[in-house]
């Protein structure tokens, strides 16, 4: 600023008062790159909490796997266990009851004996047996009239 001297008054001390505070202004006056540092500050701090939070996720993952396969050996080392023992137990069950065993136990255990011929009946039926449901009968007088009606048209075939 060009200085004008008069002598009614001094602007040196103005113009200094000026200067400081655009000075002043400067010095206090928001840096653009200071707020992108910030943002970029964030970002960075968001993509590390996201990485990490993937590669956690990845590890649980892994455990879980892993728990998964040693519980599946050990169902299988059980199934082949208990198969084993279903073969035996089958092969057990088979030699009980074989027929010869069974024979045996009836004629030595039960006392029973094998039929002969001589203790065989035969039974003839005729075939034109029929089984007749009988229904109980009310105490009413009406019914009982009605049944006897419908056993007399029965009987005469109408």
């Amino acid at each position: 600023m060009a200085k004008v001297h008069n002598l009614a008054f001094d602007y040196s001390a103005y113009d200094n008062a000026q200067e400081a505070e655009a000075q002043r202004a400067i010095k206090y006056k928001k840096n653009p790159a200071l707020k992108q540092k910030t943002i970029s500050v964030v970002a960075v701090i968001g993509i590390c909490l996201l990485v990490a939070v993937v590669l956690g996720t990845m590890i649980y993952g892994r455990v879980e796997i892993s728990s998964l396969c040693s519980e599946q050996t050990r169902q299988e080392e059980q199934l082949a266990q208990l198969q084993g023992e279903n073969v035996s137990l089958q092969s057990e069950l088979a030699q009980k009851t074989n027929m010869s065993k069974v024979e045996e136990y009836a004629e030595n255990e039960l006392g029973l004996k094998k039929l002969d011929k001589s203790q065989i009946e035969y039974v003839t039926v005729d075939s034109d047996s029929v089984a007749k449901v009988v229904k109980a009968e009310d105490d009413n007088v009406f019914v009982k009239i009605k049944h006897w009606f419908s056993s007399v048209l029965e009987y005469i075939g109408a």
